[in-house]
């Protein structure tokens, strides 16, 4: 009855809202390909990231199970391991890119509409908030000023052009707020409930669902939304 409930453009919406959400993944390998400038061609590189996030998002122990798939693929097309290790961490670094721009975001546009159940001391949030921005904004501006690697032992670390990490930034931030808007698309309207403070909700139970490393963060993700949103 519940689903029946929901209207069919309501539906239609969230299928289309989670086509172009994964539609978005190949992007991540590529602007680590671009990164690193590795002579692939486009048709291997979305391959590499649509199966990687796909094991990734769906099975669980999310690391583990795309970094493997990664390193399959890759492998077999020449790379070594440092070439694949460094496309991993560079597509971490973007996923959470988004993730820290948004929670800030949420926090400073909508404070206590997601977490009144969990009594947050007044302040909390925006500081929060803050925070996130300021880590965003530390990690754009070290791109547009540093020019020389960093150097640790052996280790070369290049830093990424200010336009590659723009690009990061927004590619992780469009695809972040797809995913949270098909759950939206499909959640009845609540007047005292804006977008912002949804998604904070969202976003927190994400990071609480890839914690559990459980398949799809199957029943801690909705558990946390109904913590959040609860009232």
């Amino acid at each position: 009855r519940a689903l029946r409930g929901i209207p069919g453009w309501r539906l239609a919406l969230g299928l289309v809202l989670t086509a172009a959400s994964y539609g978005l993944l190949p992007g991540y390998d590529a602007l680590a390909c671009r990164y690193l400038a590795l002579p692939l061609g486009y048709s291997q590189i979305a391959l590499a990231s649509f199966v990687g996030y796909a094991f990734s998002h769906n099975v669980g122990a999310s690391f583990l199970g795309g970094g493997a798939v990664r390193y399959r693929l890759y492998s077999s097309w020449g790379l070594g391991a440092a070439d694949i290790a460094t496309i991993v961490a560079f597509n971490g670094i973007t996923f959470w890119l988004g993730f820290l721009l948004l929670t800030g975001a949420a926090f400073l546009l909508e404070p206590g509409a997601a977490f009144a159940a969990t009594a947050w001391p007044a302040g909390v949030e925006p500081a929060l908030g803050a925070l996130c921005i300021v880590l965003v904004l530390g990690y754009v501006g070290w791109s547009a000023v540093r020019r020389t690697p960093l150097r640790w032992r052996s280790i070369e670390l290049r830093v990424p052009p200010l336009g590659l990490t723009l690009a990061q930034l927004a590619l992780s931030t469009l695809d972040w707020a797809l995913a949270a808007s098909v759950l939206w698309a499909l959640l009845p309207a609540a007047p005292t409930l804006g977008f912002p403070g949804f998604l904070a909700a969202f976003l927190a139970a994400q990071v609480a669902g890839l914690a559990s490393h459980l398949p799809g963060g199957l029943g801690v993700f909705e558990g946390v939304i109904l913590v959040t949103l609860g009232p």
